[in-house]
């Protein structure tokens, strides 16, 4: 291989770039420059990095990062590949809706882990990159049980990321923003006419386009100005849980009865003994992986269930107490 014609950003990715031979004295490695340029980036957004903070954060000039970095572009890219490969993924589920369903859930999940990855923009290298093709390929393992043919899989691969990202995307712009007072609710619904909005006045007119519901007849009040967490996030789990069954029911009509492999297509190359046994090893990290999580999941769920248990004891209490006393009311 020719590294001359592979692009830098590609080579420290891939860690074929050599490490600088003359640096500071303590050791400071690319791992642990993107280490840092992702946790400024996790606290103040993107904009908040530089070369010039980042070094701050080693105490070294800006200079010792430029011998490991060469621009500010580069290391996002490096920060960007970092973040989707910051934890292992993984998917396994009983058959192929269920884990491409968790295959947007890992997706989305380092989105909203690192919400600053939408500012990044996207770039042919960027897919060629190590945290990239771990994502493809878990895509791809996802896709094992899909009845479709290869280049087929990698569409729906690009589809899957592309809703990723746009889901991210609206939540962090849109759901997650400021809610609107009641001064500019009043200002579009006066606004928005049939006349001018045939289409969109009657949903303004029942609160259904800001999100009231519209069953108990007629708008609900405005929402606070600034919301709490946990009912925008109950939206957009709401939202992805309706546009996930979409996509999906949409992909089971249009691929139904589409043969695994059509004529004339390449045939799957055999892999060496040392090729299976990476291939073996891979799968009992990412199944290790998965039981730590699950049982990490399972402790989460018994705090849970001890906090509840706690909750129905003290009800349980109070209503024998609430009873006692009306008991006693009645014989007085």
């Amino acid at each position: 291989m020719d590294e001359a014609e592979v692009s830098r950003t590609l080579a420290l990715a891939w860690g074929l770039a050599a490490a600088p031979q003359r640096g500071p004295k303590r050791e400071l490695t690319l791992e642990r420059i993107v280490d840092a340029a992702i946790g400024i980036a996790d606290a103040e957004g993107l904009a908040a990095v530089t070369m010039q903070r980042v070094a701050q954060a080693f105490e070294f000039s800006t200079m010792a990062l430029y011998r490991y970095v060469a621009t500010k572009d580069e290391l996002y890219r490096l920060m960007l590949d970092a973040a989707l490969g910051a934890e292992p993924l993984t998917v396994d589920a009983e058959d192929w809706r269920a884990e491409m369903r968790a295959f947007l859930g890992e997706l989305l999940g380092m989105y909203r882990r690192h919400p600053w990855v939408l500012d990044i923009p996207l770039s042919p290298d960027i897919h060629l990159m190590p945290g990239q093709l771990r994502a493809a390929d878990l895509g791809l393992r996802a896709m094992r049980g899909f009845p479709a043919p290869a280049q087929t899989k990698l569409a729906v691969l690009i589809l899957l990321s592309a809703f990723a990202r746009g889901h991210a995307a609206v939540e962090r712009e849109v759901l997650a923003g400021s809610e609107m007072n009641a001064a500019t609710r009043a200002l579009i619904e006066e606004a928005v006419t049939p006349a001018l909005f045939p289409h969109v006045a009657p949903l303004v007119r029942n609160g259904s386009y800001f999100g009231d519901d519209p069953s108990g007849g007629g708008a609900g009040p405005a929402r606070p100005s600034v919301p709490s967490a946990e009912p925008v996030q109950e939206d957009a789990d709401a939202i992805l849980e309706f546009s996930t069954d979409v996509l999906l029911t949409g992909l089971e009509a249009t691929l139904a009865g589409m043969p695994e492999q059509p004529e004339g297509a390449p045939p799957v190359p055999e892999l060496s003994p040392q090729e299976i046994y990476e291939a073996a090893e891979a799968e009992l990290r990412a199944h290790v992986e998965l039981r730590k999580r699950t049982q990490q999941r399972v402790r989460e769920l018994e705090r849970q269930e001890a906090a509840l248990h706690k909750a129905r004891d003290r009800a349980k209490e109070l209503a024998k107490a609430h009873a006692r006393h009306l008991r006693s009311q009645a014989e007085g």
